[in-house]
């Protein structure tokens, strides 16, 4: 049975891998109008890049929560994470000031994602990799 901050981890990367899993299993499904959206932003291939996003974030998300690959996943869903954050929740371009709001919260949530993200990787790097004596 895992200790203290191993259990700690195997816990909280499925929490944090799920809504990546959800969201993009949901995109890949349904894409609704994140490739239009793309477009707008000036994203070349808006289906091809909608699509792609939605599947490294199912892998990415799967690679994490799972534990199989949880640095490689965390990686994946920090690729897909930092365009979408800075192309479509590029709050400070919006000139109404409730989609300014919206769009800024949005933003914070993603640099929060990506927060847990580092946090994730990192813990999980340090398991995978030889290191001193006293853990560091």
């Amino acid at each position: 049975m895992p200790e203290g901050p191993q259990l700690i981890s195997r816990l909280a990367r499925p929490l944090l891998a799920a809504s990546f899993v959800a969201g993009g299993y949901g995109v890949l499904r349904e894409p609704g109008p994140l490739p239009e959206l793309a477009r707008q932003h000036g994203v070349p291939l808006p289906e091809a890049a909608t699509r792609a996003t939605a599947t490294g974030m199912v892998v990415g998300g799967l690679a994490l929560g799972s534990g199989i690959a949880p640095v490689l996943g965390g990686g994946t869903l920090i690729a897909c994470l930092v365009p979408t954050t800075l192309t479509v929740h590029a709050f400070w371009r919006q000139a109404d000031p409730a989609r300014r709001r919206m769009q800024r919260n949005e933003f914070f949530k993603n640099v929060s994602l990506l927060g847990g993200l580092v946090i994730a990787a990192a813990a999980s790097s340090r398991r995978s990799l030889p290191v001193g004596g006293d853990g560091a």
